[in-house]
């Protein structure tokens, strides 16, 4: 589950970043240094994203301040990576209150210096551990951002381009899910073949 998320989240970055995003966030997520993930869902809102909750605030720097919880975050938060590049969907301040005025952003667990090292905690907390049907070894988690006001985010591509850059990702994540289950339906087959050959082989009772 964690390296899928992070190829999807590198792809996304790829295809949408900024240059300067490119060169601080994808060699290290390649190596596996760090991971990524996908923040989509929220309390309180069901299958429409239209009414997401979670906020962004334009900064003079270009950044923006993120504001909103995020829940059934798979590999929300661990300590199998150094650091975790979270793609948040929020609506930014003054975009359309639909699913048009949704954008999507790169919150990282830990903000990075101009060097590429790790600096201060980005102010996203992980306030509940979950469980997603099927998925018992995954820390999936309830992630609160900007509890104290200060995490800061980066948009990727323009503001209102939130739903498709972020079915960009979520496709190649059911791709990816098709393909596990493909290839756990192909291992199953083959060891009940393995056993239905053993045990006529044991089998005494019909000879």
């Amino acid at each position: 589950m964690t390296p899928g998320l992070s190829a999807g989240a590198m792809n996304v970055l790829t295809e949408f970043g900024t240059e300067e995003m490119k060169k601080t966030y994808l060699p290290k997520m390649i190596t596996g240094e760090w991971s990524g993930t996908m923040c989509l869902t929220e309390p309180n809102v069901g299958t429409f994203l239209g009414d997401l909750r979670t906020t962004a605030k334009k900064q003079d720097d270009g950044s923006y301040l993120i504001t909103g919880t995020k829940m059934f975050i798979t590999s929300g938060d661990h300590d199998l990576t150094k650091n975790i590049i979270h793609m948040v969907l929020a609506r930014a301040e003054g975009s359309p209150k639909d699913i048009k005025g949704l954008s999507l952003f790169l919150v990282p667990k830990f903000r990075v210096n101009p060097d590429g090292s790790l600096g201060e905690p980005n102010d996203v907390v992980c306030s509940k551990i979950e469980e997603k049907m099927g998925i018992h070894a995954s820390a999936t988690c309830m992630l609160n951002y900007g509890d104290k006001g200060q995490c800061k985010g980066w948009i990727l591509g323009n503001e209102g381009d939130g739903i498709s850059l972020m079915f960009h990702m979520m496709n190649e994540a059911r791709i990816g899910v098709g393909m596990q289950g493909v290839a756990l339906g192909g291992v199953a087959y083959q060891l009940a073949k393995q056993y239905a050959k053993e045990r006529i082989k044991a089998c005494t009772c019909c000879r």
